[in-house]
């Protein structure tokens, strides 16, 4: 079930009742997190779990720490700690519903490739998110072209082709752009990534591919999680995916970043301000 990216990451642990020490020790670790030191919020649970491994609450902050930073696997295992301490948690209820999501977007949005591997086809969320813009833009125009025959000022030429143009011309526009420059689909296989574009399709060997990294920008609130490959050599191109939850154009995560584990490797996982593309050029996504 997706989440808002305007609402604090870690909001939704906090439980409605709990045991008052409990809860301080865990709303303490929270406000760490939420200041950005994610090391330090993992330490604090450390400790906190080894003095209480069936702390239900302080597990779920663990999972909730492990979604944000990619980290798929750890947080199902988490889970099913939950899951053997409180079956009819709430909580684990709604992730068991975002898996069952997960699990279908990879049956529709991926598709197995002949010689192995997986390609996964492209959500075009921005594309999408103007075309709804486009459609209220036009309720509005056909609203105000209504209210001209009430107010004449709205009948002027003038004021209806600016509002035309406002609201009925710049989305198109806006959804062809999207359209011109989103993403077709990336292709995981064990020679490398295939990254096709509207116009242009890049390959990047693993042969040619230093790192792949999971980067982390812990200076905002909402935690935005980028997959970066980096290139070995200086004419070898990076490539940048928005990899959140709610804005990627990748569907099925999970699946995503398990298939890069069975050709590449485990990405690292890397606050984004530590990584350094240099001055090549970078596909971004």
């Amino acid at each position: 079930m997706p989440r808002s990216n305007e609402n604090p990451p870690f909001a939704s642990v906090l439980p409605q009742k709990s045991d008052p020490d409990s809860m301080k020790n865990v709303a303490e670790i929270q406000s760490i997190a939420e200041s950005g030191d994610l090391s330090a919020a993992h330490e604090a649970l450390d400790g906190l779990l080894e003095m209480g491994p069936r702390n239900v609450e302080a597990l779920k902050l663990r999972a909730r720490l492990f979604e944000v930073a990619g980290r798929f696997q750890q947080e199902a295992k988490i889970w099913d700690q939950i899951a053997k301490v409180d079956r009819d948690d709430s909580d684990l209820a709604e992730y068991i519903a975002r898996r069952q999501q997960e699990d279908r977007e990879n049956f529709y949005f991926t598709d197995a490739l002949p010689g192995g591997g997986k390609r996964f086809i492209a959500f075009p969320r921005r594309m999408v998110r103007a075309a709804g813009i486009g459609l209220i833009g036009c309720v509005m125009f056909l609203v105000l072209a209504r209210l001209a025959s009430v107010w004449t000022i709205l009948n002027h030429p003038f004021v209806m082709l600016s509002s035309f143009a406002l609201f009925v011309i710049s989305p198109w526009f806006a959804i062809m752009a999207s359209y011109l420059k989103s993403l077709r689909y990336i292709s995981v296989t064990k020679e490398g990534l295939e990254i096709a574009t509207r116009f242009r399709t890049h390959k990047l060997p693993w042969s040619q591919v230093e790192n792949v990294v999971l980067a982390q920008d812990d200076r905002h609130d909402t935690y935005k999680l980028s997959l970066i490959v980096l290139g070995k050599q200086s004419e070898s191109m990076n490539f940048e995916l928005d990899f959140n939850e709610g804005t990627t154009p990748i569907r099925a995560r999970s699946y995503f970043v398990r298939e890069i584990m069975h050709t590449w490797g485990e990405p690292s996982y890397a606050a984004r301000r530590t990584i350094d593309t240099g001055s090549r050029s970078t596909i971004k996504a």
